[in-house]
């Protein structure tokens, strides 16, 4: 069962980062390069500061040891795909959005180990869940990194494939991420029912200070109007089904999983919320500075 349960684990993941792959154009590396500052400074933005608000929030609050490491492992992750969603409802900047996910993918490999590292240099203790730093390139390295190259060498090859299959894909890809959290939910259903208003509580936490420290940076930047917005939105996004199949294949902890499942709960009505009251308010008071061109049907 176990091992049933870590190649489908494994396989989710491998599917995503692969539509990833399959979502990203030549162009997007044009992009980078025109706006080699912004684009930069926002991934360098998203992998330190998003650490550092794990760190601020499990130093602010007492916390189960399995959901102080699940913030940790979460705010270590890459953007989540589903930022693009939320940018494209809340009319901001989809191509950046796409870009800053991507490329924080593909970043990854070294992101996280950094970010482990420094958690166990700043706890001052070995890390709740350290995997020597080779072990951890090379895992991260067949799970995200191999796959989106791959899915950008299928779009490369064969576009008209990409065109027929990416919608079925995307919703195979939301199929396995609900898979993973309905694991998480009912394999912990009792540490669920005794820490839910924490965890819930500690999850709004993170997710303020991740889209604050994000539209901080914006405005430190020079942006306005949806290119703030988006950056705001792609730093409070996390990649929940990466950060629940390191936890449940590599860790094999799936209590380290439980943060990620509930912050995606709480992310879901949190932010449709912010996104409706910009579009009423905000979407109109500022013109966006940042354009990276436009795309067609990216959720």
């Amino acid at each position: 069962m176990k091992a049933v349960l870590d190649i489908g684990v494994l396989g989710v993941t491998v599917l995503m980062m692969l539509t990833v792959g399959m979502e990203l154009e030549g162009r997007h590396f044009r992009e980078v390069v025109r706006h080699k500052w912004e684009v930069t400074l926002a991934l360098a933005g998203q992998a330190i500061l998003l650490p550092v608000v794990g760190l601020v929030v499990i130093g602010l609050l007492t916390l189960p040891p399995h959901l102080s490491a699940g913030i940790l492992l979460l705010t270590a992750c890459p953007i989540g795909d589903i930022a693009n969603f939320y940018t494209l409802l809340a009319r901001a900047n989809v191509a950046l959005s796409v870009t800053l996910n991507t490329m924080s993918c593909l970043l990854s490999i070294v992101t996280m180990a950094v970010a482990f590292k420094l958690y166990a240099h700043l706890q001052g203790h070995q890390f709740l869940f350290a995997i020597p730093t080779p072990a951890l390139v090379a895992k991260l390295t067949l799970m995200v990194v191999l796959p989106v190259l791959a899915g950008m060498g299928v779009r490369h090859a064969s576009p008209k494939f990409v065109q027929r299959h990416a919608g079925t894909l995307r919703t195979l890809c939301v199929a396995g991420i609900a898979f993973l959290l309905l694991y998480v939910l009912v394999n912990q259903r009792e540490r669920l029912a005794e820490d839910w208003q924490q965890t819930a509580a500690a999850g709004v936490l993170v997710m303020v200070l991740a889209m604050l420290a994000g539209l901080g940076l914006s405005r430190i930047l020079g942006m306005t109007g949806s290119d703030r917005m988006t950056v705001g939105l792609v730093f409070a996004v996390r990649n929940v089904a990466l950060a629940s199949a390191i936890a449940i294949t590599l860790l094999n902890r799936v209590e380290y999983a439980v943060f990620a499942a509930v912050y995606f709960l709480t992310e879901v009505p949190l932010l449709l919320g912010i996104v409706a009251t910009y579009r009423c308010w905000g979407s109109n008071s500022a013109q966006p500075v940042l354009r990276l061109g436009s795309r067609r049907g990216n959720t």
